[in-house]
């Protein structure tokens, strides 16, 4: 016998005492794992289109409120105001900037910080969407007037902003905005 004969000779005999076994059960499972689930998934719950909308409508007010901050310290007339306002409410801020930093070269310190805000409106389903914003400011901007020195603009302290939004090619604008006394949307 070569040695080909004998490798094959030898796992036919190895597979055969396989086969015969030990002579021992195996012993019994003590779980039972079925091989298939016994119950069907929950679906995945679908997003809220409400609570999407939402975040991204606050998302974008206090992105505007940092935006605008910067704007009346750091930027000018040709400061992207448009980023986040459109129509009256880009005219306004446009011409605050102008009678501040154009007419007057006024520096402006101090700083507005947004204490809290909410959505106390929002329309899904009209073309545009819309959402009212009721936002706690803290105005503690200074503008000091470059052609005489004097003061031109005033801390506010806390004051309520009434901004209304909408959505225009995918993006949240403010496109109509209002100051009000603190007791308005401040509860702190």
């Amino acid at each position: 016998m070569n040695r080909f004969g004998a490798t094959v000779t030898a796992g036919a005999l190895l597979l055969s005492l396989a086969a015969c076994g030990s002579g021992t059960k195996p012993a019994a499972s003590t779980t039972n794992t079925p091989l298939a689930p016994t119950s069907t998934p929950t679906p995945t719950p679908k997003a809220d289109p409400t609570a999407a909308a939402k975040s991204r409508v606050l998302t974008t007010y206090a992105a505007f409120i940092v935006a605008l901050d910067k704007g009346y310290r750091e930027g000018g007339v040709t400061y992207r105001y448009d980023q986040y306002l459109t129509g009256k409410s880009l005219e306004t801020v446009t011409n605050q900037i102008t009678f501040l930093k154009g007419f007057h070269h006024a520096k402006v310190t101090g700083s507005s910080r947004l204490v809290e805000s909410r959505i106390s409106a929002l329309s899904l389903s009209t073309k545009p969407q819309t959402a009212t914003v009721t936002a706690c400011i803290i105005d503690n901007l200074t503008a000091v007037s470059g052609r005489n020195g004097k003061t031109i603009a005033k801390p506010a302290g806390k004051l309520t902003r009434i901004d209304k939004l909408k959505l225009v090619k995918g993006k949240w604008m403010i496109y109509s905005t209002f100051a009000d006394s603190p007791s308005v949307g401040c509860a702190k």
